[in-house]
């Protein structure tokens, strides 16, 4: 997705005297980034864990990240495979993997550096998960090729679970000036996140900037964008439909920190 500039974060980038263009979100140091500010919500946890609860055999957990959403899976004591197309997420939670406070259970986990929608695993999974919305991230043709080896890879019985973000009723700013928010982030730094809608290319453009201080005072910025697609729930219910999945049921989700820019996240258990 190119999405058009987001002249907000122009303008405080330019305030912050921070001249290179901001990395990738998925990036090695956006990545890591990413994990700190995740490391404790507890957005859909608990909605998933009970929907999976409800299936057996192993579990497929897409866009793993660092391990957010893999933490509580693990607990139920399957089998579980982790894909994330980052190598810097993969190694973040192959590390988390092999401690006790992490997977108490020792359960075995195999990890799979793979696009979400390209990933080349045999089927049998009782229950396939896909949270934090990351379907937005994918573009009408990779969904398709995502639901296609979902449905794939399920058993007869499985489910997939997806949280999905109604784009109908998340009212992000229209054009290029977009919406601004800051929160601490420990006690030395804070994040700005800039977030813009681009109707042009049905997308949300995301930028976080993390200043940080030093003991004199001093101060050093780091930026990241992402692009996120602007999706309705009608569309996809046509795309899953379309490859050969049902919605069996939606759930609506608490959001543990609630947002203007997060509102109407629901749970959705699919199956063949």
């Amino acid at each position: 997705m190119n999405t058009a500039p987001d002249e907000t974060a122009d303008a405080i980038l330019r305030i912050l005297g921070h001249v290179d263009p901001p990395e990738d979100l998925y990036s090695v140091s956006g990545s890591r980034l990413y994990d700190q500010i995740t490391a404790n919500d507890l957005t859909e946890l608990p909605e998933i864990l009970a929907a999976a609860r409800k299936t057996s055999g192993p579990i497929l957990e897409l866009a793993a990240g660092s391990g957010r959403i893999t933490r509580p899976l693990l607990a139920l004591g399957r089998p579980l495979t982790a894909v994330d197309s980052s190598p810097e997420m993969l190694a973040m939670l192959k590390e988390k993997t092999d401690t006790k406070a992490f997977n108490p259970r020792d359960v075995k986990v195999e990890l799979v550096e793979a696009d979400m929608s390209r990933f080349e695993i045999d089927g049998g999974f009782g229950c396939v998960v896909l949270g934090a919305s990351s379907i937005t991230l994918l573009d009408p043709a990779g969904r398709w090729e995502l639901f296609r080896r979902v449905r794939e890879c399920l058993t007869p019985d499985g489910q997939f679970l997806l949280t999905v973000l109604n784009a109908d009723n998340h009212q992000a700013p229209l054009g290029s000036v977009g919406r601004c928010t800051v929160s601490a982030l420990g006690d030395d730094s804070f994040l700005i996140t800039a977030e813009g809608r681009d109707a042009a290319n049905g997308a949300r453009h995301v930028t976080m900037i993390h200043v940080s201080f030093g003991l004199d005072g001093t101060y050093r910025s780091s930026a990241y964008a992402s692009d996120v697609a602007f999706l309705s729930n009608s569309l996809l219910e046509e795309e899953i439909a379309a490859e050969g999945l049902k919605i069996i049921e939606r759930r609506p989700v608490r959001i543990a920190s609630p947002s203007p820019g997060l509102n109407d996240v629901e749970l959705w258990v699919c199956g063949k």
